[in-house]
């Protein structure tokens, strides 16, 4: 169908504010450590650019230590999650409004299925997505196209790539969109 569009969202600081329960997970790291707390501000800027993004407000040691304490971050954010995260404003409004007009929709994020399905799910949101790229499905994730041309390859439509549209609030989200030659929203809010 020439005309059918699809919207394609990013996850993490597009639909879910997800940087509650980073910092969570990482002030029970730092106390498990007993480090010094960072602020939640500082935490939040970080959030798009994952993990290391977050670590590197709050750790200057060794990458071999890092990568324990990275394990263990990411056992203590699964513990946690979804407990102070939240959709952001107006998230399922939009989402009902794309749905009423016949518009698909789907989600592309570099957090991995082990995080993001749960999340999703708990949100209720996958029950009407019509795709779901999480990062550790693709080769290469954003800036990268892949994980863009992935989400529409899933998809049981076919879509003209004028009526593909991507909404995050990243710049490798606005890169990848672009590297995939499709269109780009840049959310003014999120990280």
């Amino acid at each position: 169908m020439e005309d059918k569009k699809i919207v394609l969202f990013d996850l993490d600081g597009t639909l879910i504010d997800t940087a509650p329960d980073m910092y969570l997970a990482l002030s029970i790291l730092l106390n498990e450590e007993n480090m010094q707390m960072v602020s939640y501000d500082m935490v939040r800027t970080q959030v798009s650019n994952g993990v290391l993004g977050i670590f590197s407000v709050a750790f200057t040691d060794d990458p071999a230590i890092e990568g324990d304490r990275y394990e263990r971050y990411l056992d203590i954010y699964e513990s946690v999650l979804g407990q102070e995260c939240k959709l952001f404003q107006n998230a399922y409004q939009l989402l009902d409004s794309l749905d009423s007009r016949g518009i698909d929709y789907g989600v592309v994020t570099n957090k991995s299925s082990r995080f993001t399905i749960p999340l999703l799910s708990q949100f209720d949101l996958l029950v009407k997505m019509k795709t779901l790229v999480c990062g550790d499905e693709v080769n290469n994730r954003k800036p990268d196209p892949e994980p863009l041309i992935k989400a529409l390859e899933k998809t049981e439509s076919s879509y003209n790539k004028s009526n593909v549209y991507y909404v995050g609030d990243a710049e490798k989200d606005i890169a990848a969109a672009r590297a995939a030659n499709i269109r780009s929203i840049a959310c003014s809010y999120g990280y």
